[in-house]
């Protein structure tokens, strides 16, 4: 999963999104988790999946809540996993919690389809 999904530094963050506009051209997704909990793990396995299906359409990126807290307190990231989804026009929305499969098509389904 490495290759689909970028690790999101504070200093990165600036050059994808300011808070209102997402400077990617495309829609965001960004995974908050830490490596010790355990459901976080488990729901890597749901990314590792999917995640190579959406790399051309999504930018995808990960954020470790404790390399990068000032990220996590940004995005309102308190439980994880917690995730954004970031329509290309800016519009930041955030779910907790670990998602299916089939719940994370469809929310990257939606994503795309809100930048058509």
């Amino acid at each position: 999963m490495e290759n689909v999904m970028n690790k999101l530094t504070y200093d990165d963050l600036k050059e994808v999104f300011d808070g209102e506009k997402n400077l990617t051209g495309k829609p965001i997704y960004i995974d908050f988790y830490a490596d010790w909990w355990g459901p976080c793990r488990m729901f890597n396995s749901v990314l590792d999946e999917i995640a190579p299906e959406y790399e051309d359409k999504i930018n995808m990126y990960k954020v470790d809540i404790e390399e990068s807290p000032e990220i996590a307190a940004m995005f309102g990231a308190r439980g994880i996993p917690y995730m954004v989804f970031i329509s290309e026009s800016g519009e930041a929305s955030p779910n907790v919690g670990a998602l299916t499969t089939d719940q994370m098509k469809y929310y990257f389904d939606g994503l795309i389809s809100k930048s058509e």
